[in-house]
């Protein structure tokens, strides 16, 4: 789960700096889906995760979605809150990738 994040959020940010131009509804697919592995990779963390840093990082990621997902539909534009939880997101992804004894 966590290397498809890393490549939706690297479309993502390929989109927005256009270097990969995606149509209006693959974009809105690869948030939607962005947004869904994010949830689930936290909460599969914070649940199952024995590490501190790690569970931390996972609750900050969690609340930044929520916060920024609720600001974003009240303002109807992306917010810090959504790029910190994106940045908090490829940290996470990174760290489990690499510190992963399987």
């Amino acid at each position: 789960m966590y290397i498809l994040l890393i490549i939706f959020i690297t479309f993502l940010v390929l989109n927005e700096f256009y270097v990969i131009d995606f149509s209006t509804n693959l974009r809105n697919i690869f948030i939607f889906l962005t947004l869904i592995l994010i949830l689930l990779t936290s909460m599969k963390e914070i649940l199952s995760g024995k590490n501190g840093f790690i569970k931390f990082l996972n609750i900050l990621t969690l609340l930044c979605t929520v916060v920024g997902g609720i600001f974003s539909i009240v303002k109807g534009q992306l917010n810090t809150f959504i790029y910190i939880c994106l940045i908090f997101s490829l940290i996470n992804g990174v760290i489990v990738l690499t510190y992963s004894k399987t």
